[in-house]
């Protein structure tokens, strides 16, 4: 089996800093690394050929400094590598950058491609998707096992936000590698040493291509084939109260107690805007917006909306209402009609169904001939997808296969003065937002769950409901299995009103019973019913294994929007507030006055967690 890994050279994110003076990020001393997604691939690849035998390429693209990333290949095992090369590829957005790739293997023969799922600098996931579809092969994203049949099918576990899908394919493939697909060998002095031995004695290991080399035009790659761009950089503001509550646990719970009340907690339901923005009363044909619905399965056969698919609606209301178009969503699944009611009065009269048993389970082949059908025909000025794991996995490919720009994972969206939809993007571990403008139309983007407003619903909206064309509806070759829903509580957090969330303060999962017990207490004392209530986890607690991936809050993980978040043992990085940004209350107890989740923080407790958690509840049992 030849399997073919893509890399990237990244800078080390916690060695960046923003010059607020430039608006730009300090990159002089900075240390470039592999992309630690990419290390899991090719960890990964090297397992395979142990299995099952083979040969690993390696390539990349990038200035002359990247050839370093592939001598670490060459001395952690890979057979051969491929540097891409050219002063045209520079300032390539992420299909630019997969048409080069494509230029590349088109050359080539391989069984496998496998990717890392993101790059840690603009954590978009779309190279892989865009690649598959200019490839035209079968793709499975966030791959946590991978397996040989002896019938040349690959056996993969693919996780969702919901769970895990285990899926069959045929080779050729493509594959993302997801963060627990398996742990990375680290990036060792002598495995550097062993890459320059082997490149020394065969300089022939490394091949360089340039632009010339692929009969790339100047229009397919760089900067004028990238069809968006950043406009600048802005840095991320986190500005609360930072009121410090002193003495000891039990004045500290109480003080807390009535300040929460003070504020009202739980009285006014935060996550509702007050009112639709108003419909153009003659809508602009040319400048419809649209929104890609998500559904999510029911233990009882009928899907349900998932909620981010009502806060988009609402949003696509109001961009349409500021441009003068009409509000659209796109419904697609096996079942959903009943659905389209719903979808109306949350913001898009306007709903384009396609309903049918071909449709489920969700396969992306399926999916994006539809959405790329429906855009072609009926001609969008803007789509908007949800930034999950549906989102990422079907924006990109549609994205590829009509050449249009598309910005991933986006903490909202503005118009700027001339009119231009402006998409924000969080980067580098969430340290920067960076603007991004789209060259074609529709612009694309997906938009993280919690970081639009969810508007109160209009119950008068009657659909006007236009039903798609399903002829011709491929059949995926990445066929599922089964699934199953271990990230049910995870779900739980993107409609959650009070959120507890743990750190690694806490010392273990022995603690975790404890701090139910207090979020029940809190979420009775404020008004929130059990279905608000939610408990979410940093990247350190999950990586422990204390509590699934799918309760992850950060930047690789959820953002989240509730009245009151409560952390306990929470440190605080950057990776992690990110995810916090739209909360109401942000209420933080550390035992360490230095601990960065405090200047996030509307209230904070210098205490020791279990100290303050016996006190709370005692409080709220009385």
């Amino acid at each position: 089996m030849h399997i073919i890994v893509p890399i990237k050279q990244v800078p080390e994110s916690e060695e960046l800093r923003y010059d607020p003076s430039t608006r730009t990020l300090v990159r002089e001393g900075v240390t470039s690394v592999i992309n630690a997604y990419d290390k899991r691939a090719l960890t990964e690849a090297i397992r395979l050929r142990e299995l099952y035998g083979g040969a690993i390429t390696a390539l990349t693209m990038g200035p002359p400094q990247a050839r370093q990333a592939l001598i670490e290949c060459l001395g952690r095992g890979v057979d051969r590598c491929i540097h891409i090369t050219d002063r045209a590829f520079a300032g390539s957005d992420t299909l630019a950058t997969a048409r080069t790739l494509a230029a590349v293997l088109r050359r080539l023969t391989y069984d496998l491609l496998l990717l890392g799922k993101m790059s840690t600098d603009s954590e978009t996931g779309q190279v892989g998707p865009e690649l598959a579809e200019l490839l035209d092969l079968p793709q499975i994203t966030g791959a946590t096992t991978i397996e040989l049949a002896e019938n040349n099918t690959l056996h993969v576990t693919r996780e969702t936000d919901f769970g895990f899908e285990q899926i069959e394919c045929p080779l050729p493939a493509l594959l993302t590698a997801a963060e627990h697909l398996i742990k990375p060998a680290k990036t060792r002095p002598e495995v550097i040493e062993k890459g320059q031995q082997l490149i020394s004695s065969d300089p022939t290991l490394i091949e360089t291509l340039s632009a010339h080399d692929l009969n790339l035009q100047p229009a397919e790659a760089g900067l004028s084939g990238s069809p968006t761009w950043v406009t600048e950089l802005r840095p991320v503001v986190i500005d609360r109260a930072r009121i410090m509550l002193s003495g000891d646990s039990l004045s500290s719970a109480k003080s807390l107690l009535a300040e929460l009340e003070r504020r009202e907690v739980g009285t006014v339901k935060s996550g509702h805007a007050s009112q639709l923005p108003a419909s153009p009363s003659v809508p602009d044909p040319n400048r419809a917006v649209w929104v890609v619905a998500e559904t999510l399965p029911s233990p009882y056969g009928q899907p349900r909306l998932r909620r981010v698919s009502l806060e988009l609606a609402g949003e696509a209301a109001r961009i349409a209402s500021l441009v003068g178009g009409e509000a659209v969503s796109l419904l697609i699944g096996n079942k959903v009609a009943p659905l389209v009611d719903e979808l109306a009065c949350y913001g898009t009269g306007s709903v384009y169904l396609a309903d049918d048993k071909r449709l489920e389970p969700y396969n992306v082949e399926a999916y994006a001939s539809i959405l790329s059908r429906a855009i072609e025909q009926r001609k969008p000025w803007a789509v908007l997808l949800p930034a999950t794991s549906f989102g990422q996995d079907l924006a990109p490919r549609v994205a590829a296969r009509l050449g249009l720009g598309l910005t991933a994972d986006c903490l909202g969206i503005e118009i700027d003065r001339e009119g231009r939809l402006l998409q924000l993007k969080p980067a580098f571990g969430g340290q920067v937002v960076a603007p991004i403008l789209s060259r074609t139309l529709p612009q694309m983007a997906t938009i993280r769950p919690g970081m639009v407003d969810l508007y109160a619903p209009n119950l008068s909206i009657r659909p006007n409901i236009t039903m798609l064309d399903l002829d011709g509806l491929p059949t995926g070759r990445a066929r599922v299995v089964s699934t199953s829903g271990e990230g049910e509580a995870g779900l739980a957090l993107d409609a959650a009103r009070l959120v507890v969330c743990v750190g690694t303060g806490i010392g273990g999962p022995d603690a975790l019973p404890q701090i139910y017990d207090l979020s029940r207490l809190l979420g009775a004392r404020f008004g929130f019913s059990p279905d608000e209530i939610a408990i979410g986890a940093t990247r350190k607690v999950i990586d422990a294994g204390w509590l699934p991936r799918h309760q992850q809050i950060g930047i690789t993980g959820r953002a989240i929007a509730p009245d009151l978040y409560l952390g306990l043992g929470v440190h605080g990085t950057f990776n992690h507030t990110v995810g916090i940004l739209r909360s109401g209350t942000v209420v933080s107890i550390n035992n360490d006055p230095q601990a960065p989740i405090f200047a996030a923080s509307d209230i904070g407790i210098v205490s020791n967690w279990q100290d303050f958690v016996e006190a709370c509840s005692s409080l709220l049992s009385s």
